[in-house]
């Protein structure tokens, strides 16, 4: 228990004029953390348990009157104020949010670069807090899909409170976003909203034809033919053999094909936009991200500028949209294709992003080092957003290789005999290639490399909610262990972490222009023997 006429005694040191935080008495405070307005003091209490594990706990010194806000495992009271100790939950994150507001998420449309998160674990966004601070980049700390959210039991409320606690714990003041990840009917978008999420990616998995590309020409022209007649003489006026002028020198121009292939592809999805903008993004003033990327062919400029435009018809231009590039953008790995195919590409994307008003986001963005210099140069007037995805989740079992190299290799012999487990959510060269590492060649000294290794990155990455939740007799087989090895060495994550998404920004903002110098300027400094 807390010896609260101590703490009190450590409030009264804060509130001393010209005190250095660094050089306070009680190293158990938390000094990024320590918030004071007015006479009230607020800051997070750091403690280690018997089992090596970080606790913390909310302190806060206000006036009475209002300090009944927060709920108290104990309290103190100072003459015209109280001193309480809390846990770091949800009513406290509350209270704290209406003296800071932020605490809460905002919009991305003031910010001109900013990158998605995906903390699947939820005790990785105090690093990257860390590392984003004086980057002019804004981080989207909440960001799960309802798959996500699923396979780690987690919902988006525990999401968002893991982001926010971690927003004033740091004392991160410059902007956050919570992203409804990949919502694709209006039950999902509801729940993203009243969760609290700021920013709404909405997935057209469900309303694109993608039948419509592998029609023949005859097919084609019979169903757009079928279509009302004002409707055909509305799309054909509008786009039939005309050119759009993008500036810059480029345009896209419209055949035939183009125009059907369009409709046929993406007006469903378009008036569901419409519906989904009307009803939930202007009421709730959100951020709507287009997701059209989840398509098994690439987007063509036609079909990106259709859809833009008819948006654009309806009064929507988005916060940002994510077409489906040239090449492949395979989860946990680097990009596959020719860099300057991609960037032929992604000029035209852009062009057409610019155009509209909005900015492009590169979905599945995780370890793609080797385009990252092409995006943040050819992006510099609209900027960016890149998404990443779960990757946190690699970072964290590479502590567990370095901790626990046996338990390691038990993960991967279970991810790998059941990969069947997850071929319905992903996609990936892993599952079919045959050239994954077998079980077999992995032993206590090599399972390090496969975190370095492709294919075997990619099971482990899809694996996560399989191994996270496999039960016998009532029991978790995985999940007790590895958080206990995680939390106890929560430094040693913290660090890849920061590693990790270093590779990452350098690249995007330019400070390095390759792949090999920006994972050579983020080697890891630190000595891992002595780590371990």
């Amino acid at each position: 228990m807390t010896d609260l006429n101590k703490l009190l005694n450590d409030v009264k040191e804060i509130l001393t004029e010209n005190i250095d935080y660094d050089q306070l008495s009680n190293k158990e405070i938390y000094v990024p953390s320590i918030q004071i307005d007015r006479r009230n003091v607020y800051f997070i209490l750091h403690h280690t348990d018997s089992n090596g594990i970080l606790q913390k706990s909310l302190v806060v010194y206000e006036n009475r009157l209002t300090a009944g806000d927060f709920e108290a495992e104990d309290s103190l009271t100072d003459i015209d104020s109280t001193l309480l100790i809390g846990e770091l939950n949800e009513k406290n994150n509350k209270a704290l949010a209406k003296r800071f507001q932020w605490m809460r998420p905002t919009s991305r449309r003031n910010y001109k670069y900013s990158f998605g998160l995906g903390d699947r674990l939820g005790n990785a966004s105090n690093a990257h807090i860390r590392l984003f601070k004086n980057r002019g980049v804004m981080p989207v700390l909440a960001q799960q899909s309802i798959r996500e959210l699923v396979l780690m039991n987690r919902t988006n409320t525990e999401v968002f409170q893991d982001a926010s606690w971690a927003v004033f714990e740091e004392g991160f003041d410059y902007g956050w976003g919570a992203d409804g990840d990949h919502v694709k009917t209006p039950y999902e978008v509801d729940y993203a909203v009243k969760s609290g999420c700021s920013i709404i990616t909405l997935d057209l998995t469900k309303v694109v034809n993608n039948a419509a590309v592998n029609l023949s020409n005859e097919e084609m022209d019979r169903q757009f033919n079928a279509l009302d007649p004002s409707q055909i003489k509305y799309f054909n006026d509008t786009y039939l053999n005309k050119s759009f002028d993008l500036g810059n020198g480029h345009s896209i121009k419209f055949d035939k094909h183009d125009v059907e292939e369009s409709v046929l592809t993406f007006y469903d999805a378009i008036l569901f936009v419409a519906d989904i903008y009307n009803k939930y993004i202007v009421t709730y003033n959100l951020d709507l991200e287009i997701s059209m990327d989840e398509t098994p062919y690439r987007t063509t400029n036609a079909n990106h500028y259709f859809f833009a435009n008819e948006l654009k018809q309806r009064g929507i231009v988005p916060t940002s949209l994510a077409p489906r590039f040239v090449g492949e953008f395979q989860k946990a790995i680097d990009y596959i294709g020719d860099p300057k195919e991609f960037e032929e590409d992604f000029v035209i994307h852009e062009a057409i992003a610019e155009h509209f008003g909005y900015r492009l986001s590169i979905h599945s963005g995780s370890d793609k080092l080797s385009v990252y210099e092409i995006i943040g140069r050819v992006s510099k007037k609209n900027g960016w957003h890149v998404k990443t995805a779960g990757t946190n989740w690699l970072e964290a079992l590479r502590v567990i290789a370095h901790k626990d190299p046996e338990f390691m290799v038990e993960l991967y012999k279970f991810a790998y005999e059941n990969l069947d487990d997850v071929k319905d959510f992903y996609v990936f060269d892993a599952q079919t290639d045959g050239t994954a590492p077998k079980p077999a060649t992995i032993t206590s000294k090599n399972v390090v490399e496969l975190l370095d290794n492709n294919d075997s990155r990619q099971i482990l990455h899809t694996m996560f909610g399989p191994i996270m939740n496999l039960k016998h007799n009532y029991h978790y087989v995985y999940r007790d262990k590895f958080w206990s090895i995680l939390l106890k060495n929560q430094d040693l994550y913290d660090k890849y972490l920061n590693i990790h998404i270093a590779e990452h920004l350098d690249l995007l903002q330019g400070i390095v222009k390759t792949k090999k110098e920006a994972l050579d300027k983020n080697e890891p400094k630190f000595d891992i023997s002595k780590e371990i």
